[in-house]
């Protein structure tokens, strides 16, 4: 069935900064980021990784361990943070706001396995509340597979079921974003040799495991390097990239290698464009998309495209986010 047909953002329009130079709880590189609009909050996803604890990072990154950490609307102010052990890389995630004064869910991957890199990247889907203590309080670690964990979080399994999708393979590499302004949530997979998008309604989602979907598309463009993805209406976005390669802000010649796709799900129409958002930074690796909503003129909102960039040095990665919100 094909989804009705909405506007698309234009990737020729000129970004802006939501945020710079911000810090998230941890020091790893980002990464995604997602926007509760209804509270005014970010929640940024990384590696989770504490030297004081003992641990390494090679671990942390090996077992898909996650710290998420909910920041103010500036970005300024680190307000709460959730380990969330075992799940995976949070290489995208979706937030599902819920009403003001609450606490959002968070679609994310889980039951990490480590590949041949020494990375831990989640095999399933799930739903979780967000429930990471506040910043002054002692922190806190939830595992997927631990029962008071899941009920602490609510935690639902949201993978899709493969007998209500074409195909006979194996599924493989689940990945959710929601597009909460259309009520919907996609879901990102392989599947027999092609990467394939499944879009469901978010509130027949939220109240049951994932059956058939409402649209469904395969043969996705899928980058060399793969940084996220996002939702909105009719439109997939596709993001991808690596961190500067050849001087960066030093050389004006080095135009960075970060692109966004634009794929209609209808027709499978694809529209590529290299961006320089934030062009500034140094480091500047791509990470994560999301849809932020704005407060509109005279009621409603008004979305944006908005798209991370780690930036700084090791051991000091800080968060940025850039948005477009011209639609065509």
């Amino acid at each position: 069935m094909a989804l009705p047909t909405t506007k698309a953002f234009d990737l020729a329009d000129p970004s802006d900064p939501v945020f710079m130079h911000k810090s998230a709880w941890c020091a790893t590189v980002m990464q995604c980021a997602g926007y509760d609009h209804l509270n005014k909050h970010w929640y940024v996803a990384q590696v989770m990784h504490n030297p004081g604890d003992g641990v390494p990072y090679a671990t942390r990154l090996a077992e898909g361990d996650i710290a998420v950490t909910k920041l103010s609307a500036d970005g300024g102010t680190k307000l709460a943070r959730m380990y969330l052990r075992g799940f995976g890389h949070g290489a995208q995630i979706g937030v599902e706001p819920t009403a003001a004064g609450k606490a959002p869910y968070i679609w994310i991957e889980y039951d990490a396995k480590t590949n041949s890199d020494g990375v831990g990247f989640g095999q399933k889907t799930c739903r979780i509340k967000y429930a990471g203590p506040a910043a002054a309080d002692p922190p806190r670690s939830f595992h997927w597979d631990d029962p008071e964990d899941r009920t602490a979080m609510d935690f639902k399994d949201r993978t899709p079921d493969p007998t209500k999708l074409p195909g006979t393979g194996a599924l493989t590499s689940p990945r959710p974003v929601v597009d909460i302004h259309h009520r919907r949530v996609l879901i990102r997979y392989d599947r027999d040799g092609s990467q394939q998008a499944a879009v469901y309604g978010l509130d027949n989602a939220i109240a049951a495991p994932l059956g058939t979907p409402v649209h469904h598309r395969a043969g996705l463009y899928k980058p060399p390097v793969a940084q996220g993805f996002c939702l909105y209406g009719s439109f997939m976005y596709i993001y991808e990239g690596t961190a500067y390669q050849n001087g960066g802000p030093s050389n004006p010649d080095d135009t960075g290698s970060t692109y966004i796709t634009r794929l209609d799900l209808n027709t499978g129409a694809t529209t590529k464009a290299l961006t320089r958002a934030l062009k500034s930074l140094t480091f500047r690796e791509p990470e994560g998309m999301n849809i932020m909503l704005v407060p509109a003129t005279g009621g409603g909102y008004t979305p944006r495209l908005t798209f991370g960039f780690a930036s700084g040095a090791t051991g000091d990665r800080r968060v940025n986010i850039a948005y477009k919100d011209a639609l065509v």
